[in-house]
């Protein structure tokens, strides 16, 4: 996944101005120590990787215009893993905007990530004729594999919308795909820790092993210290996300304690941050082990701007992604062809540029308008 972005973005980084991409990476070619471990090689393929991060988003078209004029009326039955997370209610309330221009009704099925509210879903969509339903925002296919089934028996295609991780086996007979940015972001945060600590980090990685994607993202992460820090120190946790209350912090503090070069933190969701925290703080840890991570949610994007311990958070563009999952929803129903490998874009803050999500943060804000300009010119708004 790297190389296809390495050409693009190895031209960012040349047009990126010497103060910008010092801000961003804390050092220049210049200033690196004579015994690195990185290569000029390696550094200059790592700092292309950030720079495919490096402020707003940049839309590209994932495919031929369509023309949406036909799809008017058509309901489109979202579940998410849950309304009550924050994100997934964004990207629910920026696809009901998206919705309302087309002509579509778009319902999104309330719930508390129970199994019996999501198959409570499926029977109300299909009860609703719902010409679509989207299975969205972290709820694993498989968990409702047999209610899937019913409503392709009954003619309803089903997406799975940022769930998957590029690269990870999908349910058979899924309708089409939209991907999580979840290996990109990966990819970011491990290139800024061996950027960061040049190419010598001692870094724990915590994963979640419930989560299905979990696998795809530490192995890119463990992948990329492989081939560009082969002097780095790096083991994995994994702790399920039921437990992550109980046994991030003393997962943390055991490893501070037992390893005194410890320098990073990568937690892959950073909803593992706030029990992060308080194990590098008990421990007098905080001048010497930081923090990298993926989500940009807006409590830890607060703590890069008011703090040094989280140094990196990566999050996707909300309005990408609402207009990705529809893009793909009405190229289904238009009975195009459907977009392959469909992730969206992503940002990656720091302490130079964290201010761009708001003070105090907010989702979705912070990436530009170019994914919304971008969708709107792809199916003639206007």
């Amino acid at each position: 996944m790297l190389n296809r972005r390495w050409a693009s973005a190895v031209v960012a980084v040349a047009v990126l101005s010497g103060a910008l991409l010092a801000g961003v990476l804390g050092s220049s070619r210049a200033t690196w120590a004579d015994d690195t471990a990185l290569t000029v090689a390696a550094r200059t393929e790592l700092q292309a990787v950030l720079a495919t991060g490096t402020g707003e988003t940049r839309f590209a078209p994932p495919g031929p215009a369509i023309d949406p004029s036909s799809l008017k009326g058509k309901l489109i039955f979202t579940i998410p893993s849950s309304t009550a997370i924050p994100f997934c209610d964004v990207v629910d309330r920026q696809m009901d905007d998206f919705a309302k221009r087309l002509g579509l009704r778009h319902e999104v099925w309330q719930n508390n990530a129970q199994l019996g509210q999501w198959v409570q879903g499926f029977t109300t969509a299909i009860s609703h004729k719902a010409d679509l339903i989207n299975v969205a925002c972290g709820l694993d296919p498989a968990t409702v594999a047999p209610q899937i089934r019913e409503a392709l028996s009954a003619g309803i295609p089903v997406v799975a919308a940022h769930t998957y991780a590029l690269g990870q086996p999908a349910l058979a007979g899924l309708s089409s795909i939209v991907y999580g940015a979840y290996i990109h972001a990966a990819e970011l945060e491990t290139a800024w820790v061996i950027l960061k600590t040049e190419g010598k980090g001692n870094v724990l990685v915590i994963t979640a092993p419930s989560t299905a994607n979990s696998p795809l993202i530490e192995k890119a992460i463990t992948d990329m210290f492989a081939k560009y820090c082969p002097r780095c120190k790096v083991r994995v946790s994994g702790v399920n996300a039921a437990d992550w209350a109980s046994k991030i912090g003393p997962t943390v503090q055991s490893a501070i304690l037992s390893d005194r070069q410890l320098d990073y933190v990568i937690p892959i969701y950073d909803g593992m941050v706030q029990f992060i925290m308080p194990a590098i703080i008990t421990t007098g840890a905080s001048g010497r082990v930081k923090i990298a991570s993926f989500n940009a949610t807006p409590a830890v994007l607060d703590m890069i701007r008011s703090g040094d311990v989280v140094t990196f958070n990566s999050g996707e563009d909300t309005t990408w992604l609402a207009g990705a999952i529809l893009d793909q929803d009405m190229r289904v129903l238009l009975k195009q062809p459907t977009i392959k490998d469909y992730a969206v874009g992503i940002r990656a803050f720091t302490k130079a540029d964290v201010a761009a999500a708001g003070v105090p943060a907010k989702l979705g804000v912070g990436y530009g308008d170019s994914a919304q300009k971008g969708y709107e010119a792809l199916w003639g708004l206007h």
